[in-house]
C-alpha cells in the first residue's frame, strides 16, 4: 500500500541510462484504487502483470499514465511512486452517462462481443457510439495537454481506438503505438459494425499497431484494404494511409513468469497447496480459471466434463473439476444470464454424479488473491481452459509458470491466441464435447515422462517470451522500426 504524496516527477531515463523522451500510457482503467481513511488517502494496486509492467516502464522512463479512475469522480493527479516520484497519473473525468454509454454500452455490449465473433451478444446504439467518440476525444485532449514533443504514447486496447487519429490531428509528429488486447475479427465479420470505417481510421492514426497474434494482424490489414481502400503490404504488415506508413505486427503478450514460479515455491503457497489437496481428498484435480464471461467457454467446459463422466465411469470418485469463476460485468444482462445458466448446469452435474461424499465439481464464484490462485495452479493435475475465442489467455501461461515440477497437463482451446505458441498443450475444439472428454482422458492417462517433456517445453517458452520481452520488443519497434528476433513457438 502506498501513501499519496504531491511531489513533482521529472524522470526521463531510458533503458540505456541516457536522457530520452518520456512514455505516456493510456488505458481505460487505472491500475490503482484510491481509498480514503481517516482524512488520508492511500492507493492499492488493482491489476497484476500488464499493469505492473507499465508501472515499471514509467518509473524507468518518466511520463504519465492517463486512465479512468473507475469511479464517478476524477481524483487529482498523483505523483508516483511516492518515495521517489518518477511519473504522473492523471484521471480524465467520466460522467455517469459516459460510464453507462461508453463503457457498459459501446465497449462491453458492442465492441467486446464484436471482437470475439459473437454477434448474438452485439448491441449497437448510435448514442453509445457518439458517447464513445466523446470519451476518446477527452482522452486525446488530456494526452495533448500532458505530452511534450520528445515523448511517445502507448495506447491500450479497444476502449480508446479513436485516440490515435484524434491525437495526430493536434500532434502530427508525436510517435504513438496502439496495442489491441483482444482478438480482431476477419473482414467479412467486422463489416457488421455500423461504424467500421471510422474505427479503422481512428486506429490508423498510430505509427505501430500491435496484436497478440499474426492472424489478428492479418485480419486488421485486410480490413484496411477492403473497407478503407488503403494500399497494404500483407507480407510485411504495412498499411499506407494519408501519406504515412503504419506498421502492423503480432506481439504475443507474455507474463511475469519468474514472479509466478517464485511464488509457487514459497512456504505460504506450498502450505496452501497441501490444504487444497487435503480438502479434495485422494482425487485428481482438473482446474478451470476464468472471468465469468460468455467468451470463456465455461458452459461448454462443464458439459465436456459431464460427457467425460458419462463415458468413463471408472473415474467417478477419482476426478474433480474445480471451476474458479471471477465475477465480471455484473451490471450487464448477458453476464447475469450466464451466471444463472452456469449455476443451473453445475447443479445438474453435481446432482447427477455425486456419490458417497465425492462431488464432481467444486464451483468457486469469487475473486482470489495472487497467492491463493497460484496455489490452485500448483495443485492442479490438469488445467482445462476452453475459451470460445480469446485474445491470448494468460491463465494458461500462469498455470505453466506455476508448474515447477513439470507434473501438470494443459488442455487449451485451439481458439485461444496462446494456442499459436503453446503447441505442447493438448489443443481442443471447445464446441466439441466428445473432444473435451477425449482430451481429459488423454491427460489423465499420460505417462509421467510425456507430462514432464510437454510441460518443460511450455515452461521454457513462457519464460523466454515473458512480459518484459513483450514490452521491450513493442517499444523497440515503435522507436526504431525494427522487429526483435522472436517468433512464436521458437525457444
Amino acid at each position: 500500500m502506498l501513501e499519496i504524496t504531491p511531489n513533482e516527477t521529472n524522470g526521463k531515463i531510458d533503458r540505456t541510462g541516457k536522457e530520452s523522451g518520456r512514455l505516456l500510457v493510456l488505458s481505460n482503467r487505472a491500475p490503482i484504487r484510491i481509498i480514503s481513511e481517516g482524512g488520508r488517502r492511500r492507493i492499492e494496486p488493482t491489476v497484476g502483470g500488464v499493469g505492473a509492467t507499465f508501472l515499471r516502464l514509467l518509473e524507468r522512463h518518466g511520463g504519465v499514465w492517463i486512465a479512468w479512475s473507475g469511479s464517478k469522480t476524477a481524483p487529482a493527479p498523483l505523483r508516483m511512486p511516492p518515495d521517489e516520484p518518477r511519473f504522473s497519473m492523471v484521471f480524465p473525468p467520466l460522467t455517469e452517462r459516459d460510464i453507462s454509454f461508453y463503457y457498459y454500452g459501446m465497449c462491453n455490449r458492442g465492441l467486446w462481443p464484436l471482437m470475439h465473433l459473437m454477434p448474438q451478444n452485439c448491441h449497437f446504439r448510435v448514442q453509445h457510439w457518439n458517447n464513445y467518440k466523446a470519451v476518446n476525444e477527452l482522452f486525446a485532449k488530456v494526452t495533448d495537454a500532458h505530452a511534450s514533443d520528445e515523448d511517445r504514447v502507448w495506447i491500450q486496447d479497444f476502449h480508446l481506438a479513436l485516440v490515435p487519429a484524434l491525437l495526430r490531428r493536434h500532434r502530427p509528429t508525436l510517435p504513438s503505438g496502439l496495442f489491441w488486447h483482444v482478438p480482431f475479427p476477419p473482414e467479412s465479420f467486422f463489416r457488421i459494425f455500423p461504424w467500421r470505417r471510422e474505427l479503422l481510421e481512428g486506429m490508423l492514426g498510430a505509427d505501430l499497431i500491435g496484436f497478440h497474434t499474426a492472424a489478428y494482424a492479418d485480419h486488421f490489414v485486410e480490413c484496411c484494404a477492403k473497407i478503407c481502400g488503403a494500399a497494404v503490404d500483407r507480407a510485411a504488415g504495412l498499411v499506407r494511409w494519408q501519406g504515412r506508413t503504419v506498421r502492423v505486427r503480432g506481439f504475443p503478450l507474455g507474463i511475469p513468469a519468474d514472479y509466478f514460479a517464485q511464488m509457487a515455491q514459497s512456504d505460504r503457497v506450498q502450505a496452501r497447496v497441501r490444504r487444497i489437496k487435503a480438502a479434495l481428498g485422494a482425487v485428481t484435480m482438473v482446474l478451470g480459471v476464468d472471468r465469468l464471461d460468455y467468451t470463456k467457454g465455461i458452459l461448454e467446459r462443464v458439459e465436456g466434463f459431464e460427457r467425460f463422466l458419462e463415458l468413463n465411469p471408472a473415474y467417478h470418485k477419482r476426478v474433480t473439476l474445480v471451476q474458479i469463476a471471477v465475477p465480471s460485468r455484473t451490471k450487464v444482462d448477458d453476464y447475469a444470464r450466464l451466471k444463472r445458466q452456469l449455476d443451473e448446469l453445475v447443479g445438474r452435474v453435481v446432482g447427477r454424479f455425486s456419490s458417497e461424499g465425492w462431488v464432481p465439481i467444486r464451483y468457486l464464484y469469487t475473486q482470489f488473491g495472487a497467492e491463493e490462485l497460484v496455489a490452485y495452479y500448483h495443485a492442479a493435475d490438469v488445467a482445462l481452459l476452453t475459451p470460445l475465442r480469446d485474445g491470448m489467455n494468460l491463465v494458461a501461461k500462469e498455470y505453466i509458470a506455476s508448474q515447477s515440477a513439470d507434473h501438470g497437463v494443459l488442455i487449451l482451446s485451439e481458439f485461444a491466441g496462446a494456442a499459436e505458441e503453446l503447441k505442447e498443450a493438448l489443443l481442443v475444439n471447445p464446441y466439441d464435447m466428445d473432444a473435451i472428454a477425449a482430451s481429459l482422458k488423454q491427460a489423465l492417462t499420460m505417462s509421467p515422462v510425456e507430462r514432464a517433456a510437454r510441460m518443460s517445453a511450455l515452461r521454457r517458452r513462457v519464460h523466454s517470451n515473458n512480459l518484459e520481452h513483450w514490452s521491450r520488443t513493442f517499444l523497440g519497434v515503435l522507436d526504431h522500426g525494427e522487429l526483435a528476433p522472436y517468433a512464436a513457438g521458437v525457444d
